[in-house]
């Protein structure tokens, strides 16, 4: 009798076909879904805060903030055949970025646009990229650099030059350098300049940093000897 009853109590326990069984397992799964659901709709939230945040570049200050530099290199002096001639070059340090110069690269007006100075230099390109050039003399010949030289100088015959919206983009890689050789010309009615140092300024563009402009300048000993 005991023992009957310990098996039925026992059977109860095991068999899956009583009902006291069936409710017990739809409350527990009941339960369970009523219990996990919120955990998974409050866990899905918490992954949002880890994509990671936006930066800022932040326009340059100065030259040497946008890693930029210039170089000036002295080619050649001037003899009976050309005038002196020197290398202008402007290099990249820093990420790869677009830089406008008016006229010409990697100097701008006035050297090829704006009008130079009465009394001076003129730093003619050899390279003209956005720039036309003036028919100053009349005889329907642009020609900035004269054939031969009057006396000791070299003095300009037409000249160069550029609207001031009229602009020449460069691109540079990190370490690039763009380059352009000039000549140097007298520009003065008069004929030859003093001897002495002369200076000059010359301004260019960042695009890509909301347009920022700056201006560099250099001096340069005339004449010019290497």
């Amino acid at each position: 009798m005991d023992r009957r009853r310990l098996l039925a109590s026992l059977g109860l326990v095991a068999l899956p076909g009583c009902s006291a069984l069936d409710g017990s397992e739809t409350e527990a799964e009941t339960t369970s879904a009523t219990t996990t659901t919120p955990t998974e709709t409050t866990a899905a939230p918490t992954a949002t805060p880890t994509a990671e945040p936006t930066t800022t570049v932040e326009p340059p200050d100065s030259i040497a903030d946008a890693n930029i530099s210039f170089h000036v290199e002295k080619l050649s002096e001037a003899t009976a055949e050309h005038p002196a001639e020197i290398e202008i070059g402007v290099t990249n340090e820093g990420r790869p970025r677009d830089l406008n110069f008016i006229g010409s690269a990697p100097l701008s007006a006035p050297f090829v646009g704006g009008g130079p100075e009465s009394e001076g230099l003129l730093l003619h390109p050899h390279d003209i990229h956005n720039s036309f050039i003036n028919d100053e003399d009349g005889d329907r010949e642009a020609n900035v650099v004269p054939d031969s030289r009057d006396g000791e100088c070299w003095n300009r015959i037409d000249v160069p030059s550029s609207p001031p919206n009229n602009a020449f983009q460069i691109t540079l890689g990190k370490a690039e350098t763009f380059t352009n050789t000039y000549s140097v010309l007298v520009n003065s009615p008069r004929g030859c300049v003093p001897a002495g140092e002369y200076t000059f300024e010359s301004e260019f563009q960042i695009p890509d940093d909301d347009l920022v402009e700056f201006t560099w300048e250099f001096s340069l000993t005339y004449p010019v000897t290497v």
